[in-house]
């Protein structure tokens, strides 16, 4: 038996289907049912059951979960106490990215992730703050890039960089704009996601200063669909610079303005199992995602030229560059 067999039984058990746990873990169903009946025959008992389309663990599934997942703590220990090589890299990778980071961040990490694993498998989902978290902590992923410092004690956040914000309009803007002057609607994320917690966060902090800021809109669940919306003139709305950045034929023809002030932004962080920090090849994946941040978000590697990052306006600080959309 692996300790793979034993980390697909708990994501069973955890996520109370085959087909969600298949998910989780990255394999097919068919793939991790055969490992489940596999597991069961070497142990000689039945684990779980399914009955109307429901999952169930038996008696004797519910004593073998206890004891696999002491086995994985204890294992888990073992690998906190070796000096790093190899735990992370040196084999098939799998880590997770929340929505509103991965569009402009993952094409420029993948490369060099790739690059450290020597052909090994990669795979990145995508997913929420919750759902990373929980599995980085139960090691179905290795570690995740987020933008709040995790809840958990088993976790570890380690600062991967800042981003600044930007207001995106149908209508032409000023150099630096403050929430306190918005007087069209403002679109948001739906509730759940960190980056509608980053804005809102935003909106109250100019309400103390201000008393006063512009109505609010709960929106979609991407940010190509608010870009639509306000392309549309439904209202305006908020982006990571990044983002904007990376993605200049998106928001072509939008206006773009800094959100002022300059400290209104997120902190991005890579979350991973508390005590893995020390582990040489967690550091040098920071050392990468930092790198990849850096280019995401135009930051030059030269001192002098990134002292000074250039406004998302420049050259023209009215309009974003004015690449053509494809026809759709």
């Amino acid at each position: 038996m692996r300790i793979r067999d034993l980390e697909y039984f708990i994501a069973i058990a955890e996520h109370g289907s085959f087909s969600r746990a298949a998910q989780a873990c990255g394999i097919s169903q068919p793939t991790l049912s055969a490992q489940v009946r596999r597991m069961e025959d070497l142990l000689g008992v039945t684990l779980l059951e399914r009955r109307h389309g429901a999952t169930t663990i038996t008696t004797e599934g519910a004593e073998v979960l206890a004891a696999a997942r002491e086995i994985l703590d204890a294992f888990h220990r073992v690998q906190r106490t070796t000096k790093g090589d190899g735990v992370i890299l040196g084999r098939p990778m799998r880590f997770g990215v929340l929505p509103t980071i991965a569009p402009y961040f993952a094409p420029h990490f993948l490369g060099a992730l790739g690059r450290m694993c020597d052909g090994h498998e990669i795979t990145f989902v995508e997913d929420r703050t919750d759902q990373l978290e929980a599995g980085v902590a139960s090691d179905h992923l290795d570690f995740a890039i987020t933008a709040t410092l995790p809840r958990a004690r088993a976790l570890t956040a380690i600062p991967l960089g800042e981003e600044s914000l930007v207001l995106v309009s149908r209508d032409p803007l000023p150099d630096g704009m403050s929430l306190d002057a918005i007087s069209r609607p403002l679109l948001l994320m739906q509730e759940g996601h960190c980056f509608r917690e980053v804005v809102s966060d935003a909106i109250r902090r100019a309400q103390l200063r201000c008393d006063v800021a512009g109505p609010a809109r709960i929106g979609p669940s991407s940010f190509a669909t608010l870009v639509s919306l306000v392309r549309a003139g439904i209202g305006d709305t908020i982006l990571p610079e990044p983002y904007a950045r990376g993605a200049p034929e998106a928001v072509a023809g939008l206006s773009l303005s800094r959100l002022q002030p300059l400290t209104e932004g997120r902190q991005l962080y890579v979350i991973v199992r508390a005590g893995r920090e020390r582990y040489r090849d967690v550091t040098r994946l920071v050392d990468a995602a930092r790198d990849a941040h850096r280019l995401a978000s135009g930051i030059a590697e030269d001192a002098d030229d990134a002292a000074v990052p250039p406004k998302v306006g420049d050259p023209m600080p009215m309009r974003a560059a004015a690449a053509k959309a494809p026809a759709r």
